[in-house]
């Protein structure tokens, strides 16, 4: 009797842990389907102009960098590049601006994103393909479909050369960057350089934040 009694619940607390896994790993995808296709307020408007990942900075490309002096113009309004550093030897630039936002900056993926994001055994291409967007240069929001993701990240869609730098996300209530073109539909991971962006940022005194995918 006691046997049969610990042996359903062990059976019930196996299944309730499978449905957590099952949710957790759901989440990201039934948010990013959901999304609408629109810019966040994190992203600028127009080409080069990257995507802000604290109050005070922006990723964007290193190929294509803003310079000192450069306006860059959000939907909220206007900010000015003060200095710009490339991150470790990747196309990752960093621009600190001269006033903190007026939005909530991007987040990055969180360290342990491949919970959630499954991959093969290399751990970069995903078991399954999950929606993103991403800005064009005549200012135009596409979205397209994320297939790796790992020191680099491909998300092979509607992007030609002339979009070369924009950045792509996924459309999470609160953006993920992905990070810029290097070329159409792939370039380097922000989350990877994590450590190499927050030395950056941490002038200061600020980090890019982690997603949460339990939302």
């Amino acid at each position: 009797m006691a046997g049969g009694y610990l042996k359903r619940k062990m059976i019930d607390a196996i299944r309730d842990l499978r449905d957590r896994v099952e949710a957790l790993e759901e989440s990201p995808y039934t948010l990013c389907e959901s999304a609408p296709i629109e810019r966040p307020p994190c992203v600028a408007i127009g080409p080069r102009g990257g995507c802000l990942v604290t109050p005070w900075h922006a990723v964007h490309a290193w190929h294509y960098r803003l310079t000192p002096g450069d306006v860059v113009t959000y939907e909220w309004g206007q900010r000015t590049v003060v200095s710009v550093a490339q991150v470790a030897s990747t196309d990752i630039a960093i621009a600190t601006m001269d006033a903190e936002a007026d939005c909530e900056p991007a987040r990055l993926l969180p360290w342990d994103w491949a919970v959630s994001l499954r991959t093969d055994r290399h751990g970069e291409h995903l078991r399954r393909p999950i929606r993103c967007l991403g800005t064009r240069a005549d200012g135009t929001v596409h979205e397209a479909t994320l297939r790796v993701i790992g020191e680099d990240w491909a998300a092979p869609g509607p992007w030609s050369r002339g979009d070369s730098g924009q950045p792509v996300w996924l459309p999470m209530p609160e953006p993920v960057l992905l990070g810029c073109h290097l070329y159409s539909g792939y370039g380097p991971a922000v989350h990877h350089w994590w450590r190499e962006i927050s030395r950056v940022t941490a002038e200061m005194g600020v980090a890019p934040a982690e997603a949460t995918w339990n939302q």
